[in-house]
């Protein structure tokens, strides 16, 4: 190739640099059409990984699991508190250590109260998730309410 005239080396970069912005733009463009197929095919590979279908379904089983766990130690921590309360009524207290020993046992009954709470909300958000509700178990319940759930059927 010859270059006969000094712009023919001007014009033969700029003719390059003009096809490569253009194919530039033409990938880029054809990247822009195609992402939500990309996007919704990368979702579905992702929720449809055997590996996340095992650990969302034994995540909802451990979830109420866990739930009738902070039930079971709400009741037990209710029940010392109440014991605690009727073992020291009518007793003196000159320095209060009986209200101070009631006063944390109530608090540790509430404090579970409210992480149980908190478990039955995580448990019915993650349950109305269209991703994760696929895995949960039938035997498991939909909602969790202030029952003790039946978390085997």
């Amino acid at each position: 190739m010859t270059y006969d005239h000094p712009w023919s080396i001007t014009r033969w970069l700029l003719t390059m640099f003009g096809v490569i912005a253009l194919i530039s733009l033409l990938v880029w463009g054809l990247g822009w059409v195609t992402q939500p197929f990309r996007t919704a095919e990368g979702v579905r590979e992702q929720v449809a990984d055997p590996d996340n279908a095992i650990f969302q379904y034994e995540k909802f089983h451990d979830a109420c699991a866990r739930i009738v766990t902070l039930d079971q130690q709400q009741a037990a921590a209710k029940k010392a508190a109440t014991e605690h309360d009727e073992r020291s009524r009518d007793k003196p207290d000159p320095i209060g250590r009986n209200a101070d020993e009631s006063a944390r046992l109530h608090q540790v009954a509430d404090g579970l109260k409210f992480t149980r709470q908190a478990a039955a909300q995580q448990y019915n958000a993650d349950s109305r998730k269209w991703t994760q509700d696929l895995f949960k178990g039938r035997s498991l319940p939909f909602r969790i309410t202030d029952d003790t759930p039946a978390c085997d059927g």
